[in-house]
């Protein structure tokens, strides 16, 4: 049983993000990513620096930024240098002793190697670990559940559905 990770799961768009920014809130001790909605695109939030940045862009705004900085999943466009900054909240997570590591989301992109890959896959390396200290929380919506458990060999760990309660 890998009892210090958890995977935090629903279907897309019922609510995962809110619940866990709420989680969050109450936490002082905290790393990682979430990745809230706010005017209609996703905004990128680091857990421990409490930044919020802008992840999800406009199809105006990907049109007019240089094509290095614009990474297209399906018909949706993200900042390259967010999922950099994400990417190293993440990596800060296996060099602090925060009680809780949180990523939001290990999904398709992560599944081929990109987006916020190497890092979920290093953070899970990590807290699979003999003796180390604190939890992951790892965000991952329903229809990937099951590919998400094979691909970083998360058989064993908690699965927490939407509605039930969140870890303390």
């Amino acid at each position: 049983m890998l009892s210090n990770i958890c995977i935090f799961t629903a279907p897309v768009q019922a609510g995962k993000t809110t619940a866990l920014m709420n989680w969050a809130a109450q936490k002082e001790n905290i790393g990682g990513i979430l990745a809230p909605d706010a005017g209609g695109l996703r905004r990128l939030y680091t857990l421990h620096g409490r930044q919020l940045a802008d992840f999800q862009l406009s199809p105006a705004a990907a049109a007019a930024a240089p094509p290095a900085e614009v990474v297209s999943v399906g018909k949706f466009y993200f900042s390259a240098s967010a999922f950099a900054l994400a990417r190293q909240a993440i990596a800060e997570c296996l060099e602090h002793p925060f009680d809780w590591a949180v990523i939001d989301e290990a999904g398709k992109l992560e599944l081929k190697g990109e987006g916020l890959e190497p890092a979920v896959m290093q953070a899970v390396a990590h807290f699979k670990s003999p003796g180390v200290s604190g939890r992951l929380l790892l965000v991952v919506r329903e229809a990937l559940l099951e590919e998400v458990i094979k691909h970083y060999g998360l058989e064993g760990c908690r699965i927490i559905r939407l509605g039930e309660p969140l870890p303390d």
